[in-house]
C-alpha cells in the first residue's frame, strides 16, 4: 500500500475549558511538525447564545455588553495568542457532531483533534456522545487526546483485527509517525470448548494468528517500512489485553480502523462510556477504511 499523505489542514475543536488544553497543544505540535495549517473551532448551541444574550438584553445601552458570540470569539483568539499558537479561529453555531463535520468540509481538513474529559462521569458521557458520533461518521481521522503533548509520539500501537480498515490504519500510522516506535497489536479469543484449550491448541491458535499478522503487515507496508516493526500477539479479551499493554509498554497513541469486522473495532465503537475510546489511558486515533 502506498504511503498516506500528511494532513495539510487540521481542525481542532474546543469547548474553551481546561480539559481541551492538551488537545490544543497536541494539535499545534502536529501542525508544526507536518507544516500543516491549524484551525481551532468552538461549536456552541444557538440556544445557549440566545439565552446568554437575553440575560443582558435589558441593560442600558451605554453599558450593554457585547453579544455572547462576540465574547466567545474574543476568548478563543485570546487563548491562542496567550499560548503563542499560530492558528485561525472560528466560532460556529450548531449541534457539535453535525457542525464539526460541516466545518471539516469547509476547511478541507484531513484530521480532527478532540479532547476527552476524564473526571466527571456525566461530562464524559455527554462529551462521549459527540465523540462517538464523530468516529462513526467522520470521513477523516479523529484524534482523541488524553496525554500531555511534551514531544512527538514515541510509541504508536496499531490495534488490528486484520480487516481492510486496519490495513489502512497501519499504513497511515507508518506514514504519519515515522519517528515513533511502531507496534502491531492483535488479541485473539478462540471460541470456548475443550478443543480450543491446552498447549497444542494454544500453539495452533498462536501460529495461525502469527501467519495472519505477517500477511497483514505485508499487505499494509512496503518492506522498508517493516524494519523495526514490533508484533504483539496475545490470547484473551482484546479490551483487557490492550488496556494492559498500553500501560505496561508506555504507549502514547493507539490507532484503529473504524469499520473492522470484529474484536477491537467493535469494542471501540460501542455505545457505552466504558468502551476503549474512553477507557484507554493514551491518545486514540480512529481511522476510517481507505
Amino acid at each position: 500500500m502506498a504511503e498516506v499523505a500528511l494532513p495539510k489542514r487540521i481542525l481542532m475543536t474546543t469547548d474553551l475549558s481546561a480539559r481541551c488544553d492538551r488537545a490544543l497543544a497536541r494539535a499545534a505540535l502536529l501542525a508544526g511538525s507536518w507544516d500543516a495549517a491549524l484551525t481551532v473551532a468552538h461549536v456552541v448551541h444557538a440556544a445557549e447564545v440566545a439565552q446568554r444574550d437575553r440575560l443582558t438584553s435589558n441593560a442600558p445601552s451605554w453599558r450593554r455588553p457585547e453579544s455572547w458570540a462576540q465574547t466567545l470569539e474574543r476568548t478563543l483568539r485570546s487563548d491562542l495568542a496567550a499560548e503563542r499558537i499560530a492558528a485561525s479561529s472560528r466560532l460556529v453555531i450548531g449541534s457539535p457532531a453535525e457542525t464539526v463535520q460541516r466545518v471539516v468540509i469547509e476547511e478541507d481538513a484531513q484530521l480532527i483533534v478532540l479532547g476527552i474529559a476524564k473526571d466527571a462521569r456525566m461530562d464524559r458521557i455527554q462529551l462521549g456522545s459527540t465523540v462517538d458520533s464523530l468516529v462513526r461518521h467522520s470521513r477523516v481521522p479523529v484524534l482523541n487526546v488524553r496525554g500531555r503533548a511534551h514531544a512527538p509520539y514515541r510509541h504508536v500501537v496499531v490495534a488490528t483485527d486484520f480487516s481492510e480498515p486496519s490495513v489502512h490504519a497501519l499504513s497511515l500510522a507508518a506514514s504519519w509517525f515515522k519517528g515513533a516506535s511502531l507496534t502491531v497489536f492483535h488479541a485473539y479469543l478462540p471460541p470456548g470448548s475443550a478443543l480450543t484449550t491446552g498447549p497444542i491448541a494454544n500453539d495452533s491458535w498462536r501460529a495461525a494468528a502469527a501467519q495472519q499478522c505477517e500477511s497483514f503487515v505485508i499487505e499494509a507496508l512496503p518492506a522498508r517500512a517493516q524494519i523495526g516493526l514490533q508484533r504483539v500477539l496475545g490470547r484473551g479479551s482484546p479490551e483487557t489485553l490492550l488496556a494492559d499493554y498500553v500501560t505496561s509498554a508506555d504507549v502514547d497513541l493507539v490507532v484503529l480502523g473504524s469499520q473492522g469486522r470484529s474484536g477491537l473495532a467493535r469494542a471501540l465503537l460501542g455505545s457505552t462510556a466504558e468502551n476503549l475510546l474512553h477507557a484507554l489511558d493514551c491518545d486514540t486515533l480512529v481511522v476510517r477504511g481507505g
